[in-house]
Parts: C-alpha cells; structure tokens; sequence
C-alpha cells in the first residue's frame, strides 16, 4: 500500500494521534512497551526544554508515516529535539523500518556528529536493521521492571515520622517543586519554574490523585514519585521518583514506591512498570519484587559531520 510522510503539525490533531498510537502499540507489545503514555505525553508538555516553549520547534522533533486512508502508521520522535531519537512503526508496517531510519539520517543527521537511537530487547528485527545501517551497540542500556501491584497490597509505612499522601490531599505545590528542583535542577527563575510545573500539570493525563509525597513532621516533602495511568491496558508507569537530598539513605524512596504500589492496586491497576539506568535507580528498582523485567539497548552511528 502507498504511504506518504510529513512534520508534526503542533496546531493538529497530530499530538491525539501520537497518544492513540503509542496506546495501541502497548496493547500490543503487552511487556515490553517503548514509551509509556506519559512519556509521550511529556514531550509536549514538559517544558523544561527551552525549545518547547516555541511550537513550530515541534516540527523539528517529530515526522510521521501515514498510510493512502490516512491513518497513522509510525513515527520518528526525538524526545529532547536533539540527536537522540525513537521509531514506531505497527507491525504490519515493520519492512519501512530502513526508510525512517534513512529519512532520519538524511533530514536530521547534518546537524549533529551522531545519531543516537534505542530498542527493546524483543525488537530483533529493528535491531537487525539498525545494524545493517551502521548503527552500533553503545555502553548504554535500561532496563524496565514489571510490577504485580497485588504483591504490595497490605503494605503499610511503619515510619510514623512520614505521611504518604497525594498532590489531592497535601496541595503544597510550592513544596513539591522544592523536593524536585533539589532533585533535578534548572537554570530558571522561580517564577519561570512555577509557571513551567503549572503547564505540565495541565496535560491530559496529569491526576492530583497519582502525584504521591513523603511529607514530614515539620510539612517537608521528602520523597516523592508521580504514577501515569494508561487506562485502556490498566498500566501505570512510575516516574519522577526522587528523595530530597537532606533525607538520603533513610529507605524513603522504597517506601513511597511500594505505597505507590498499593494505591495503584486499590485503583484497579494491576501492572506498573520502573525504568532505571545504571545508576541507583537500577539498584533500586531491582530490589522492590518484580514479577518480569526487560532491557533497552542503545545504539549510535557517527553521521561525519
């Protein structure tokens, strides 16, 4: 069947069929999903990237494959609008996996000394074409823990210095912001960096009742980790998990991880997933019971800029 490819269009619907698309891919591919519906949906609204302050910067970032009815086949998305990118394509569609690829190095690749790309363990026949382009395997890789939420459903904290609670039940945003930018700082005013963390709460999947914090005695937020919900495969992906730096190495992390655990369960949820590089989220993550795991390799081809 013929296919034809453009730019995202930002003022589109293009941003709903990214959504649709990556929710339908996980139906699919079950265990060992790509990206999340919160990672996608990130990548708009995260603005913590400059460059996505300026929407027509979005046609830089991603280009999409349709087929002759106009429905959305695949895609390439780079998630920071730089030379680390992702393809997507429907299975039926896999023998285009050589065109993207192509595409991506001819339309992107002059701007970098590198393109940098990734795939799911259970993906040989994009890793056979990845090495067939001339992509090599880099000393990067994560890996994905999967979670059985019912394992975790009479945990309780028994630390009664800390109170689990959700961004619904505490509100303290100004709070939350100072554990996270203790966690991941920016190079923003703090005007710049409230008014960002407003935005990101606006998006479509964003839910007060997800948003979980560790809070103190004296009403600091000492941990926290947000949960994103893909209703339609009854999944939660486990982000933004961080500890304040004054609370280090007092088990916090764990323990909002596992209350997270069992309030996905009393929702309903029966999986979650963590991803973690090699770094003590890997430790972590691989110390809290998971049921399955999966691991993401990376791969890199000089360009000769």
């Amino acid at each position: 069947m013929r296919t034809y490819h453009r730019d995202f269009i930002y003022e589109s619907r293009d941003f709903d069929s990214l959504c649709k698309f990556i929710i339908q891919d996980n139906t699919c591919k079950k265990d060992y999903f790509v990206w999340h519906i919160g990672r996608i949906v990130d990548w708009k609204y995260n603005l913590f990237n400059l460059q996505k302050h300026f929407p027509d910067n979005f046609s830089k970032g991603a280009h999409l494959w349709f087929d002759y009815f106009h429905n959305l086949i695949g895609f390439v998305i780079s998630e920071d609008f730089n030379n680390d990118f992702s393809v997507f394509l429907k299975d039926s569609y896999s023998h285009l996996y050589p065109e993207l690829l192509r595409w991506v190095e001819k339309e992107w690749g002059c701007r970098y000394d590198s393109l940098i790309t990734s795939a799911v363990e259970h993906q040989a026949e994009l890793i056979k074409v990845l090495e067939a382009e001339g992509y090599q395997k880099n000393d990067c890789m994560e890996k994905t823990r999967i979670f059985d939420t019912s394992i975790f459903k009479d945990y309780l904290i028994d630390d009664p210095s800390v109170s689990f609670l959700s961004m619904a039940e505490d509100g303290d945003y100004d709070e939350q912001a100072r554990l996270r930018g203790n966690a991941w700082s920016k190079d923003f005013s703090e005007e710049m960096d409230r008014r960002i963390r407003e935005y990101t709460r606006r998006s479509p999947i964003y839910n007060a009742h997800f948003d979980f914090v560790l809070v103190n005695n004296e009403g600091r937020h000492v941990a926290g980790c947000e949960a994103f919900i893909d209703h339609e495969n009854n999944t939660a992906e486990i982000e933004r998990v961080c500890t304040h730096s004054d609370y280090y190495n007092r088990g916090y992390s764990q323990k909002i991880l596992k209350a997270c655990m069992r309030k996905l369960y009393e929702n309903k949820i029966r999986t979650a997933f963590l991803t973690g590089g090699y770094d003590k989220t890997f430790h972590l993550y691989g110390k809290l019971g998971h049921v399955k795991e999966f691991t993401k390799y990376f791969f890199e081809k000089k360009t000769g800029k």
